[in-house]
């Protein structure tokens, strides 16, 4: 009834598999991953189906080209190009359609910008932000430390040069200098 009609096109996904001398699995296969797909009448057009996969299949990994057939009368006759072929009723959405080079072209240049990132940490340009921002909090810590201990070593001698109590002076001075350091304490390290 719908294959009969029109020649080229047949009415099983097996009968397209054996004009294309693949197996009827690998067809399957391909309509699960979107590659092709039945017209909207559900008839299959054996020259679209031969077009997409050859758009979508790794060209390196090919075993056998799908040679066009054709019926005896016919096989002379080259095939039209595919460029010819009218964009009917599309059943596939743009992103099925890309190609199998562009996935190709996509996986190359992540492996290219990988390897890139990994030669820049071998030569010391790249740095682990864990251990960054626990280098830059343990030496906050050091300097907080070194700032809290600073009124204790010098109180005496400028008690001594003020002419004042050592003792209220450094009381003085670790207060102020532990109330700024607690309005500094908001301070976040940001690595983006």
């Amino acid at each position: 009834m719908i294959a009969a009609a029109q020649p080229g096109r047949v009415a099983s996904q097996r009968e397209v598999a054996r004009r294309l001398g693949i197996s009827h699995t690998a067809l399957q296969k391909a309509q699960r991953a979107g590659r092709i797909a039945p017209e909207a009448d559900g008839a299959w057009d054996v020259e679209k189906v031969r077009a997409r996969l050859a758009d979508s299949s790794d060209p390196v990994r090919k075993t056998a080209t799908l040679a066009p057939t054709a019926p005896a009368a016919s096989r002379l006759a080259t095939p039209p190009p595919v460029a010819a072929m009218a964009p009917a009723a599309d059943p596939l959405p743009r992103a099925a359609q890309n190609t199998f080079h562009d996935a190709r072209t996509a996986n190359e240049v992540l492996k290219a910008q990988e390897r890139r990132l990994r030669l820049d940490e071998r030569k010391g340009k790249l740095v682990d932000k864990a251990r960054a921002l626990l280098l830059v909090h343990r030496l906050a810590k050091e300097e907080r430390d070194a700032i809290l201990a600073w009124p204790a070593r010098v109180a005496a001698e400028m008690a001594a040069e003020l002419r004042v109590d050592a003792h209220r002076l450094q009381t003085m001075m670790d207060a102020r200098l532990r109330q700024h350091l607690a309005e500094r304490h908001d301070v976040r390290v940001s690595v983006g």
